[in-house]
């Protein structure tokens, strides 16, 4: 009989450490900045506060949506910008940023999202 239960100690020890292996990585990972959201996944209002445009009075619903299309001000693609999307608004007169009919709230013609559709010709 002690010869089982000296294994059991042996396999509840290893486990333990193993175990705390695992928690000790964790932190660490968090420390060096695992732990960060992507930037994707970033709140509404930092994407708020990043704008060209005027986002004051814009729904939380709005700010939420741009986030989700991962909507920025530039194009990283010079051939993609909005004012050459099927689903943007021109602006007003007097202003600089458009609109988009996926409300998005304003947008710059500049601008870009993963859900830019070339205009019709």
């Amino acid at each position: 009989m002690p010869t089982s239960d000296l294994s059991r100690r042996r396999f509840l020890q290893r486990f333990v450490a193993v175990g705390a292996v695992g928690l000790g990585s964790g932190s660490i990972l968090a420390a060096c900045g695992g732990g960060q959201p992507a930037p994707e996944a970033a709140a509404p209002e930092a994407a708020a506060s990043a704008s060209v445009c005027d986002l004051t009075g814009v729904p939380e619903q709005e700010l939420a949506m741009r986030t989700q299309l991962q909507y920025v001000d530039v194009s990283p693609d010079p051939a993609k910008h909005c004012s050459g999307c099927a689903l943007y608004v021109p602006p007003a007169e007097g202003s600089t940023c458009g609109g988009c009919t996926l409300k998005l709230g304003p947008v710059a013609p500049e601008g870009h999202c993963l859900s830019w559709a070339a205009k019709a010709t």
